[in-house]
């Protein structure tokens, strides 16, 4: 029997412009030493790094203008599946700006919102294709949604997800996130900052971030996991189960933008191979750490993970 893709659903997909230079002096000329266009969004780094553990990435999303095809194309480059949900709008551009001290500013356009028609006819491809070609796939919605969307587009996804016999993953945050909490999504990934939002209380270790789990499988969340940047993150697997904490290794990172979603994509994979507990959480830290040391986010690598595996450090509370 054919094993069925992950899918990576995005709302607000993006061209990611990186700019590499020496330093970045606000209110004066910076020349860059190089510069990339690479398809970005969360989603997109989702299905990279899903693509890199070995099984088959399906990338969903609104496509629109120049911007738009280059993503398609910068995805099916990369050998990820793309279906594009064409509008009528054009894709957005977000700007990295990379310095030789390692410091990462990011400046990212809203995007502009899909119309009715077009959020119905990625509502329509999605149940078709869990009723096809896609059956018992997890399904993963990344990201923000553009300003306007109604925050319910994505309520909308889980449900279709989880009448299909699906998973769904959600990566969001603010009133997406709180919205869709409701709908019992089977699993989220807020950051600290994220979680700290959703619940109304700091985070300021591995206890506070548990309270924070708990108080979001209260709201709905089925199982939840925060990331802690460098120092790991916790996860809660359902209600009932244990509070685990990861620890990865001290790395020197290239860049740690899309550690989370290549933290996600190791979640999505685990459960898609049927893993729990320790094995789960070790293989989606190994993939958070992997990206610290890819040369382009989302891009990690394989052999990067499974050396890092036994280097994650792992206990319960």
């Amino acid at each position: 029997m054919t094993r069925p893709p992950i899918l990576c659903i995005s709302a607000n997909p993006a061209i990611d412009r990186r700019l590499r230079v020496p330093g970045l002096i606000l209110g004066s000329v910076s020349r860059a030493q190089s510069a990339q266009a690479l398809p970005g969004g969360k989603a997109a780094h989702v299905a990279m790094s899903v693509k890199a553990l070995g099984t088959r990435a399906v990338w969903i999303g609104f496509i629109g203008g120049a911007n738009g095809e280059a993503v398609v194309e910068g995805l099916r480059q990369l050998e990820i599946d793309v279906v594009p949900i064409k509008t009528r709008s054009s894709t957005r551009l977000n700007v990295e700006v990379i310095e030789d001290s390692g410091r990462i500013t990011e400046i990212l356009e809203p995007g502009s919102p899909p119309d009715e028609e077009e959020r119905s006819r990625m509502i329509s491809r999605l149940t078709e294709g869990l009723h096809n070609e896609w059956r018992g796939a997890p399904v993963v919605i990344s990201g923000s949604l553009p300003p306007g969307t109604p925050p319910e587009f994505y309520k909308e996804l889980i449900v279709v997800a989880h009448a299909n016999g699906s998973r769904a993953l959600l990566d969001t945050s603010g009133e997406a996130l709180r919205t869709c909490i409701e709908s019992k999504p089977s699993f989220i990934k807020p950051n600290r900052s994220e979680a700290e939002a959703l619940v109304g209380h700091r985070i300021s270790d591995f206890d506070s971030a548990i309270v924070a789990a708990r108080d979001a499988i209260k709201r709905g969340a089925r199982s939840t996991a925060v990331t802690l940047g460098a120092e790991g993150l916790i996860w809660l697997e359902s209600e009932a189960g244990p509070a685990w904490v990861a620890r990865p290794p001290q790395l020197q990172p290239i860049s740690t933008v899309a550690c989370g979603d290549a933290t996600v994509a190791g979640f999505a994979f685990a459960f898609a191979e049927q893993m729990a507990g320790e094995k789960a959480l070790r293989l989606a830290a190994a993939c958070g750490a992997a990206n610290c040391l890819a040369k382009l986010e989302g891009r990690i690598s394989a052999a990067d993970v499974e050396a890092l595996i036994p280097r994650i450090q792992i206990s319960q509370r």
